[in-house]
This record gives C-alpha cells, structure tokens and sequence, in this order.
C-alpha cells in the first residue's frame, strides 16, 4: 500500500487491517514520510524504485499494489517501468486532474475537503506534515506535477481498479474515467457513496469490499 503526499501510511491502517484478515498487507512509510528518514526529497521514480526494492526484500513476486492520491503516481510509476512487477493496481483517488495541476489549486480543494474527513485521520496528517517538513512536500509536489497520469497509464498492461468517493474535490468524476479510458490494460471504475478523498481511512469497509470483487 503507498500513501500520499506528506502524510504516512498510518492514512491507510483502516482500510489495511481489513485486506490483512486474508491477505499478507504491507504498509510502508515512503522515504523522508512518516518514519522512515531521508536527508533529501526522493523523486517519485525514485520513490518506485524504494517500492520495487522492497518488494524484491520481501519476496513478494508480483502483489497487487493499493495506492491512494499522490501514491497513484508512485505506483503508476513502478508498473510503466517494471512490466509485470504488479499483478494488479487500485489506485484510490488519483491526484491532479487535467486542469487541476497547480499549487494554488491543490491547496483550495484540499481546504475544501479537510471538513469532509475524518478528525482523526486531520490530527495525524498535521504530525506527517510536520515530520516531512515544506520543503520535501513542496518538492515533491512540484515533481509530481510533471508527471501526467494520462501519459504513462497506456505503458501499464495490468488490471486497473480507480476508486473516488463520491463527495472528493481533489478526484473529478470525469478524471477517474478518463484514467480508465487511458489504461493500457483491463480497467474498472468504483465509486464510493458519501465518502471524502482519503478513503482508505474514511470508508475502509466500502473499499474492502470493492477491493475485494475486483480480485476475485
């Protein structure tokens, strides 16, 4: 599972302790987020690369990779590079929409969505942010914006599974489908009713389920 941008991947505990009742789940904190340390912000293929090394540390072969929001691009990323490293992507709530990729943008659609989500899961975003520090999210961000879903969709040939929450400024309906217009390789689209951006953290339970009828 890889989380997004400056929080860890305490922002999808929820929705992981729900696939680990019959699945091996693991929840990593990217470099430099959350607890794991580093002196410099990593890019987001050097961000893939940690993902792929340690899922060759891990002997996990090819898993199905849960991604959420700036995580979509880190995990879009490994499977456009590393064809055949990943059995199956979900990308939960993909950020920056065509249209939508500035940082005034993203900070207005993020100020909209904080009073949908969960108070816990604000409180552990603040510590996250504050661990990352401006600097890393900012540069990481402005990686990120160079990196254009669309574009690198078509090169990954696995099953593709794009979730939103039905109330999510940051994930359009039209870009989720869009997306899965995109993708170079079988694509389905969920949509989970009432539900904010995180959702991992915000509805597990609906994302468990659908989660779980795209891999059979």
């Amino acid at each position: 599972m890889v989380h997004g941008l400056g929080v860890s991947g305490a922002s999808l505990l929820p929705l992981a302790r729900l696939l680990a009742r019959d699945r091996l789940v693991l929840v990593p904190d990217l470099p430099g987020f959350g607890r794991s340390h580093a002196r410099r912000a990593w890019t987001t293929a050097e961000l893939a690369g940690a993902v792929d090394r340690l899922c060759e540390l891990r002997g996990l072969g090819r898993p199905v990779v849960v991604a959420h929001s700036y995580g979509c691009h880190v995990a879009v990323e490994l499977a456009a590079r590393r064809p055949g490293r990943a059995a199956a992507l979900v990308l939960m709530g993909p950020a920056f929409h065509r249209g939508g990729r500035s940082s005034l943008e993203q900070a207005a659609r993020l100020l909209a969505d904080a009073p949908l989500e969960p108070p816990g899961l604000l409180l552990g975003a603040t510590r996250d942010y504050w661990r990352a520090g401006p600097r890393r999210v900012v540069a990481t961000l402005r990686d990120a914006m160079g990196i254009r879903l669309e574009d690198r969709l078509p090169a990954v040939g696995a099953p593709v599974l794009i979730m939103r929450g039905a109330r999510d400024p940051l994930t359009p309906r039209r870009w989720v489908r869009e997306l899965a217009a995109r993708a170079g390789g079988p694509a389905a689209v969920a949509e989970v009713p009432r539900a904010p951006h995180a959702l991992g953290y915000a509805a597990p339970r609906a994302v468990a389920a659908a989660v779980g009828a795209f891999l059979g």
